[in-house]
């Protein structure tokens, strides 16, 4: 809001503070003039006090139930309360009675929660032509844009916010989502570098960069962009874990070790960091380090799969299979909403050396959830690796028991792929065409994609062709 808050000091302030409060605890009534509930109703906001927004409009309006000033702030607490057509419904009835900025910027946010973005954006114009705090006013439409997907144009309007204030960090950081949103790294490079040559000491400018430069592969020159944002202010968690991470990536474990130790220090226990320092002692076949990284993962954060995974593998690894199954067999039994999550754990599992770990996952949880099919095609796809014609047999069984449309294509389309790699290239034909006649869209769904791309299917590729797949 725009009202200035120097008006009263800290200490009447904290008198009006103590004064209403005694009033409200007591249940009783106490008169305030308008200034003065003014002052407590906008430091309710500022602290995002609910409770005492809705309990201090209601007694200010009570006394002074047609002051415009407290009409827009109940216009705003619909906001915040996402009751957003009540809240337009009462700007419609002040509309009359005032044109300042304030119901500008609210009636653009309810605009925006009802995700009428462009017309929040128009009202925000009319806010900056009255007026209204430019950094405001400017971020909010960025937001707009966003919210439109339109990043260029969210770009334009946060720059100017640093523009008019190269300090504002949020917004130096959300001009790096954006640039990552759309997909523009290279231009990320070139704002940010641009950006360095007239503000040499900002973090986060030094930290997008380094985001764009990993997103492009440039993994040193990112490395390098993230040790001058740390030189700047080295409580940077994040920076230390996005280093460890690059660290990891180019199988630099020792250093990545490093990094996630030093993001240790400079962060209260995190249960992801404690899991990736933990595959980093695993890829070294530091195994007892490994363990105590995933049993820290796992104490900070009981209900975390990965783990438990993690703790697994390592006993897997040094012979001891009884603890390897015990602990997959507790991950498997935490509550898991997301079917294909475990899907890409098993194939993950698979990927990394663990094909009987994966195997004896996945009969558990075709077993414990009999009428889940992403399970069952997961097994599938597992066991086709060794087993062509099992998995076969395993995708006449799903085409058995599982008779909605959707289902039966997305199996004839891995069936396809099976049959294919099996030399059975009519057959193959036939049951990709059934699919696409079924529901083409499972073609998409991403057990498919991937086996896609792991093998080549000249056969399949004409008709993925033909059918504008």
């Amino acid at each position: 809001m725009s009202e200035d808050f120097d008006q009263f000091s800290e200490e009447e302030l904290e008198e009006l503070r103590r004064k209403y409060f005694s009033m409200k605890d007591a249940g009783g009534s106490m008169y305030f003039d308008v200034i003065e509930y003014e002052e407590l109703i906008d430091s309710f906001f500022e602290a995002e006090d609910v409770e005492n927004i809705e309990y201090a409009l209601g007694v200010a309006l009570a006394q002074h139930p047609d002051n415009y000033e407290f009409l827009l702030k109940k216009a705003q607490l619909h906001a915040i309360n996402g009751e957003d057509e009540k809240g337009l419904q009462l700007l419609e009835k002040l509309k009359g009675f005032g044109s300042d900025p304030d119901y500008f910027m609210i009636k653009g946010s309810l605009l925006s929660n009802l995700q009428k973005y462009t017309e929040a954006i128009e009202e925000y114009t009319k806010a900056l032509n009255e007026g209204q705090d430019l950094e405001d006013v400017y971020t909010n439409i960025a937001f707009e844009y966003e919210n439109l997907e339109q990043f260029d144009k969210a770009i334009e309007y946060l720059n100017k916010v640093v523009e008019i204030n190269p300090l504002n960090e949020s917004a130096i950081n959300e001009i790096g989502i954006c640039f990552e949103m759309g997909n523009m790294s290279e231009n990320s490079v070139k704002y940010f570098n641009k950006f360095l040559d007239k503000n040499p000491y900002s973090r986060s400018a030094w930290f997008n960069l380094a985001i764009a430069f990993n997103s492009l592969g440039e993994n040193n020159k990112a490395i390098d962009a993230y040790e001058f944002s740390l030189a700047i202010d080295d409580d940077q968690p994040s920076a230390y874990f996005n280093i460890a991470n690059i660290y990891a990536g180019m199988e630099n474990h020792p250093k990545a070790i490093d990094y996630y130790r030093e993001t240790l220090l400079k962060e209260s226990p995190d249960a992801i960091t404690y899991y990736f320092l933990g595959e980093s002692y695993e890829r070294m076949d530091r195994f007892d380090d490994a363990l105590d990284a995933f049993q820290n993962s796992y104490h900070i954060n009981e209900n975390f799969h990965e783990a438990l995974l993690g703790i697994s593998r390592c006993h897997f690894s040094i012979g001891n299979l009884e603890k390897a199954y015990e602990f997959i067999d507790n991950a498997i039994k935490l509550e898991e909403p997301f079917p294909l999550f475990w899907s890409i754990r098993c194939l993950k599992l698979q990927e990394m050396g663990f094909y009987q770990l994966a195997e004896m996952a996945l009969f558990k949880l075709t077993e414990s959830f009999p009428n889940e099919i992403t399970y069952r095609l997961t097994l599938a796809v597992l066991i086709h690796y060794n087993r062509l014609n099992d998995a076969l047999e395993i995708l006449d069984g799903i085409l058995t028991q599982f008779s909605e449309p959707h289902e039966q294509a997305l199996t004839l389309f891995i069936k396809s792929l099976y049959l294919y790699q099996n030399g059975q290239h009519k057959e193959s034909a036939a049951c990709f065409k059934n699919a696409v006649k079924l529901n083409k869209e499972e073609y998409y769904n991403p057990l498919v994609q991937s086996e896609f791309n792991i093998a080549q299917y000249p056969g399949l590729m004409k008709l993925v062709k033909k059918f504008d797949l």
